[in-house]
């Protein structure tokens, strides 16, 4: 393991070095990133000027729940999102030739390669607006409630990991799978919705099978109800099932790479 965490921490640090030399792109990503987070508050002000709960939720209830959905979503584009993005490219170049010829885990450099310092950034406005939100919500003060609610987050962002992931490695079989960046941002936007408004197959599909609903409603629901034991060890559950399940089918994928040799 600490092999592992020197490596990504090299590779971090190459990143930010890289990013650095680019200071006008690292600022306006940041603002772009700001003013998409502040237009979805501005927009749920805006329905709570005519009513006073949406599907259950309160106006302050629906802002934590938005702010928890940008900080997994902020957390993932940091750290995981990029990394899938260039898999494609990796493999239709053949540039993946690099990764396998080193020894440690294919997998972990591909996915580790590169950050977004600036989604960092953005990661502390969303953190600071759900403590601003959470502090509104007359709720008790609980260090366990909280302690759990990050680690609710990392469980989402570990979601959003591994189901991109999957997505990525059908790059082995098709020329372009770049396509599926964009229909998975849709579904993204799905974790920012309260769980209630869905019904249905709708609610039981993005729930217990795809759990996009479940990813910002639980760690959001932690502080306002507390900790529940069923959604949180059904996370905890699917969370590790698609993990394993990605990592088994990038190897499989990985089979079938022909290197841009062949």
């Amino acid at each position: 393991m600490s092999r592992y965490l020197h490596i990504w921490l090299a590779q971090m640090r190459y990143s930010l070095a890289r990013e650095m030399q680019f200071k006008g792109n690292f600022i306006l990503w940041i603002l772009v990133e700001f003013l998409w987070f502040a237009l979805q508050l501005a927009f749920i002000g805006v329905l709570y000027f005519n009513v006073k709960e949406i599907a259950g939720w309160s106006r302050w209830q629906m802002v934590l729940l938005i702010s928890t959905s940008h900080l997994v979503q902020q957390l993932f584009q940091a750290f995981v999102m990029i990394n899938c993005m260039n898999l494609p490219e990796l493999i239709r170049t053949g540039k993946l030739d690099f990764f396998l010829a080193q020894p440690v885990s294919t997998r972990f450099l591909v996915s580790t390669r590169a950050f977004e310092p600036g989604s960092i950034v953005n990661c502390l406005m969303a953190l600071i607006v759900s403590a601003y939100a959470a502090a509104k919500i007359p709720i008790p003060f609980s260090v366990f409630n909280i302690t759990m609610y990050l680690l609710l987050i990392v469980l989402g962002v570990l979601v959003h990991c591994s189901f991109m992931m999957m997505l990525m490695t059908l790059s082995f079989w098709m020329t372009r799978a770049q396509g599926f960046v964009n229909a998975y941002y849709n579904l993204f936007q799905l974790a920012r919705l309260p769980r209630e408004a869905f019904k249905g197959v709708a609610g039981v599909i993005f729930t217990w099978f795809i759990p996009m609903l479940l990813v910002a409603n639980v760690p959001a629901r932690t502080l306002i109800d507390g900790f529940g034991w069923k959604e949180t060890s059904y996370l905890v559950a699917i969370t590790a099932v698609m993990f394993a399940a990605s990592g088994r089918f990038f190897n499989f994928g990985l089979r079938h790479y022909t290197s841009a040799s062949s």
